[in-house]
């Protein structure tokens, strides 16, 4: 297996033939501002100078509309992995698949709609699917790698780390498919050698034509959602995001009531975190798209799902554990939100 280093070693550091192209019109035309964020059309006559091969080459990387997996993706996998050209004019884009945007070394401008963020090495940009957004990566020593996930494999991927962990996945689902204003995640995880190390493996297996190429990919791209996760999953960064959500104590407060929403009110938790009980709604509700009861409510029946699935305990017994107060209130909140009673989920889902 490759560690950092070797991964370093391997990295294209020098200029690529594309990328000294690039460059040169650049420099040759510093009054057109190629760094900054255009529409394709305002750069079509610059990229006509470079030969048919190049231009067409740099016309299905720019253009305009929503790019499409099959122009990205080989026959068969759900990753792909691209060290973005340096020089390439910053062009506005989206597309109808997940991009992990990855800095390993120097720096370059993210676009996102409205919001312009400069990336440090280590940072990691997960930008959803119809993002409007442009990269500007003008310097020799940036070294940026975009990570392409078919949408189905990074829920799967991403979201397949939190399955305990509710109230933390519906946050991150709340800001990357339902917002309007920041539909990302931005995590600034500096010198994270495990990071790099899997990411040096990516690189390594991607470059590779090895039998179960793609699920050993896919494998590899979960280890490195868990590591982010586990290592930086409280440190998320919103910039410029509204002003609940960007409050630095929301992943605090979401764990704190999946670690304790058994017996947890909201006068404790607004208590506990010295909020009054209005400001603390507000920062759940923009974080989860539902309030604190609706939360607390499909905490307590995904893991009574869980019970019904995997333990053999009385449906009394699992209904008392989670705080219910009669057996009776607990099966018509059960079957409200699954559409059977807990004795029926627990024989349908035993049968599957």
């Amino acid at each position: 297996m490759m560690i950092y280093n070797d991964f370093q070693q391997e990295m294209e550091a020098s200029l690529r033939d594309f990328e000294l192209t690039l460059k040169k019109l650049y420099l040759c035309h510093p009054s057109r501002m190629l760094d900054q964020p255009h529409a394709l059309d305002e750069v079509k006559d610059l990229l006509e100078l470079s030969g048919d091969s190049f231009q067409k080459t740099c016309t299905r990387l720019l253009e305009g509309r929503q790019l499409k997996e099959d122009a990205f993706f080989h026959h068969g996998t759900d990753v792909e992995l691209y060290q973005h050209l340096r020089y390439l004019p910053a062009s506005w884009h989206s597309h109808d698949f997940i991009e992990i945007a990855y800095l390993i070394q120097g720096s370059c401008t993210n676009y996102i709609l409205e919001e312009q963020m400069l990336m440090q090495p280590g940072d990691v940009c997960i930008i959803a699917p119809g993002t409007r957004h442009a990269v500007s990566a003008f310097s020799d020593e940036c070294l940026l790698y975009n990570i392409l996930l078919r949408t189905s494999t990074f829920e799967t991927a991403f979201f397949g780390v939190l399955q305990e962990n509710d109230i933390l996945s519906d946050f991150f689902k709340q800001t990357l498919f339902c917002s309007q204003q920041s539909p990302y995640l931005y995590f600034g995880t500096g010198s994270d050698h495990e990071l790099l190390n899997y990411m040096g493996y990516a690189y390594q297996e991607f470059h590779r034509n090895r039998q179960y190429k793609n699920r050993m990919m896919a494998s590899i791209i979960h280890a490195f959602f868990i590591t982010l996760l586990r290592n930086h999953g409280a440190n998320v960064i919103f910039p410029k995001a509204e002003a609940a959500i960007k409050n630095e104590n929301t992943i605090l407060i979401l764990k704190y009531m999946q670690e304790h929403y058994q017996t947890l009110t909201l006068t404790e938790l607004s208590s506990f975190f010295n909020y009054s009980e209005r400001q603390i709604q507000r920062v759940i509700k923009a974080s989860t798209g539902m309030g604190f009861r609706e939360n607390i409510q499909k905490l307590k029946l995904k893991q009574a799902a869980r019970l019904l699935l995997h333990t053999d305990r009385p449906v009394a017994w699992i209904a008392e554990e989670l705080g219910y107060a009669a057996p009776s209130n607990f099966r018509l909140s059960f079957k409200k939100y699954y559409g059977m009673t807990p004795a029926e989920y627990r024989r349908k889902k035993r049968g599957q």
